[in-house]
This record gives structure tokens, sequence and C-alpha cells, in this order.
């Protein structure tokens, strides 16, 4: 027991610092930072930048809150896109395109319903969704309350990026965007009622079943 016990720290502790290397790497890439010039920005040394972007960063104690903070500061970001685990590197990317399309001019219902339709595309074509939500059945349609953590990233902020995680699927993306009204964010709503997810545990627009239900996006091929 004690030794499954330690696996599963150790494997959590893993996938913590692969998802902290991600953003970092990304945010990084979006400033046109060398590592060299990210160290010195942070007040840190180039090595243990190295280390954070290859996941084998392993002080003693941990990151300490001192590094979060010189590190978001560096990057030009909120805390939080390094601190919270809700917050992956390529739903921030996802998110950062829709808000290039819509010039940065957005409400909070498009905030949610854009990547449910993009996720959905993504799961028929590919067999995998593109953000890391995982949306429930809400009074909003398809919905996960980790949305708010990305919407305090955006609030009244624009970014420039380089879209090192979702480059691969500006494709798919785009298409989704262009057969939407994707600045009607009442019309997205009542749209992503006729999706399959949402029929299939029977939620009408204005009603309460399933209610926070998971909706299932993927689709089993034979």
């Amino acid at each position: 027991m004690m030794q499954k016990e330690s696996f599963r720290t150790k494997s959590t502790h893993q996938k913590r610092m692969i998802l902290l290397a991600e953003k970092i790497y990304g945010r990084r890439k979006d400033l046109s930072l060398s590592q060299k010039e990210l160290a010195e920005k942070a007040g840190t040394t180039q090595r243990i930048i190295s280390e954070l972007e290859n996941a084998s960063y392993a002080p003693e104690n941990g990151i300490g809150e001192e590094l979060y903070d010189k590190l978001a500061t560096a990057l030009e970001i909120d805390r939080d896109y390094l601190f919270s685990e809700k917050i992956d590197r390529r739903t921030f990317e996802l998110y950062s395109y829709i808000g290039l399309k819509l010039q940065w001019n957005w409400d909070i219902m498009q905030f949610m319903k854009l990547p449910y339709f993009i996720d959905l595309e993504a799961a028929k074509a590919l067999g995998f969704q593109l953000s890391n939500l995982s949306y429930v059945r809400n009074k909003y349609g398809p919905f996960d309350k980790s949305m708010y953590v990305y919407r305090n990233l955006f609030e009244n902020r624009a970014y420039e990026i380089q879209f090192s995680y979702i480059n691969d699927f500006i494709g798919i993306i785009d298409r989704t965007l262009a057969t939407l009204p994707i600045r009607n964010g009442e019309k997205l709503k009542k749209l992503s009622y006729e999706t399959e997810p949402m029929k299939r545990i029977g939620a009408t627009l204005g009603g309460k079943e399933s209610w926070n239900e998971k909706l299932i996006l993927s689709i089993k091929r034979n």
C-alpha cells in the first residue's frame, strides 16, 4: 500500500511539473525571451529555468511562493497562470485564439460556449477535446466553473501569443467558428442545447433535466 501511495504521489507531482513546464515555456515564447533573458528578468539562473521547462526542477522544499511570484512578473502574467492546476497551456492558447478572433470583445456566454463547440468538433474529428474543461449541464448550458479562473486571466487583457500547443488544430478551430454566430452569446447558448451531448441527457432550454450531469463529448469508434 505504501508503495502504491508513493507512486501516486510521485506521479501527481510529475504531472504538476509537466503542466508548469508547458506554461513557462509557452509564455516565454510569447514574449520572445531566451532562457537566459527570462532568468535575468526573474532574478534566478538559466539552469533553474531550464530545469523548470524540462519538468526536472526538484528543490527539497518544492517551488517557493517567491519564485512563482518572480516568474509571473517576468512572464507578464497573473500568478494563477503558473500556480493554478486548473489552467493548462493549450486551453490558454485556445482562449487566446478565440479572443483574437473577437478582437478581445467578448461576454461571459461567448467565453463559456465557444470552447465547448470547438471541443465537440475536436472530439468528433480527433477523439479528444482541445481544452482541459470538463463540461456539466448547467442553466447556462454546457459549463465548467474552471472557466472563471481562465476568465480572470483575460479580464480587460489582450495577449501577444505564439501558438505552440494548438497550432496543429487551427483548421478545426477555424472551421468550427465559421459555422457559429460567434458574436451572439444568447444564440450560442440556445445552439448548445441542440448538440448531441445535451440531447443525450434530455436537457432542454429553461429546464432542469440532468442538472450537473457530466457531458460526454467523445464518441466511441468501432
